[in-house]
């Protein structure tokens, strides 16, 4: 603190000890290590926000991928086609058929 004296003739004032000065000091370090930890965690966090949207984009890509593979492979005509083709299936005779009550 700045300390004051009241001389007869007039304000004097005296120079601040050195202890507050080093406290002022200290206090300031100390704001501004936290200031730049504080920094470094916002952009940290930013960091760690933009990764996940990425990865968010990135699996409702694939999810909507997989949902036009399902609907290709669950699609009646597709599967007459490759149960035709790659497996040599046919129209089941009038013989064949069973029918169960």
């Amino acid at each position: 603190m700045i300390d004051i004296a009241w001389p007869r003739s007039g304000v004097s004032v005296t120079r601040p000890r050195v202890s507050t000065v080093l406290a002022a000091i200290a206090i300031l370090m100390v704001v501004g290590v936290f200031h730049v930890w504080l920094r470094m965690e916002v952009t940290r966090c930013e960091y760690e926000v933009s990764t996940l949207e990425k990865n968010i984009r990135a699996e409702e890509y694939e999810f909507k991928t997989l949902e036009v593979a399902l609907g290709k492979l669950t699609n009646p005509r597709q599967l007459q086609r490759v149960a035709t083709s790659r497996l040599g299936l046919h129209e089941p005779q009038a013989n064949q058929v069973v029918t169960v009550k």
